[in-house]
């Protein structure tokens, strides 16, 4: 039961293009919150490396630093970033490991979001927005990043997710099933 007035944390997962991010930035401006992003961590160490902000780049990092400090490591990062913030809706995009959800299942108020899209709607959406060198990707490739390492687990934990919405749709439609989705969880803005 999620205490009104009180924290909430909302984990958001999906594979890539499935619309996790517009769907944490609508949570915070709808809602009143701030977004957190697992990739936030990773692209502070890539910046200090002076390293380009590529998906690969990404991968191989947080894969370096889970083998090297422990598969928690960016979770514990990012949950001390929740905590020493006095934001009350929190909404923590890009879950993709079992230690990401355990730490958003920490903490007394919470919720995890599951946003599913079709394999062509995700790869229309990457090429569009252009982030992580996706902007000239092929399908193939779109695909083979699908299966990288950071990607293997979604559909296993989709199965922790409180909520799954669909968004195959307009963003209307994406912001409607989150609105029932949290309903009762969190008051609006």
């Amino acid at each position: 039961m999620v205490k009104i007035g009180e924290r909430v944390v909302i984990g958001v997962m999906g594979r890539i293009g499935s619309g996790k991010s517009e769907a944490s930035r609508y949570i915070a401006q709808r809602y009143g919150g701030r977004v957190f992003r697992f990739s936030d961590v990773l692209k502070d160490v890539l910046q200090r490396l002076y390293l380009p902000p590529r998906r690969e780049n990404f991968i191989t990092l947080g894969t370096a630093l889970r083998r090297g400090f422990g598969d928690g490591v960016i979770a514990r990062a990012l949950k001390r970033d929740i905590l020493a913030s006095d934001a009350r809706v929190v909404v923590v995009d890009g879950v993709r490991y079992p230690e990401e959800v355990e730490m958003i299942k920490s903490f007394e108020n919470s919720v995890l979001l599951y946003i599913h899209a079709s394999p062509e709607v995700r790869y229309q959406r990457a090429v569009k927005r252009g982030e992580k060198g996706e902007a000239t990707i092929s399908y193939e490739e779109f695909l083979k990043n699908d299966g990288a390492e950071t990607e293997k687990r979604i559909e296993e934990l989709a199965k922790l997710a409180d909520h799954r919405i669909d968004n195959n749709g307009t963003l209307e439609e994406l912001h409607t099933a989150l609105d029932e989705g949290l309903e009762g969880v969190c008051p609006r803005n």
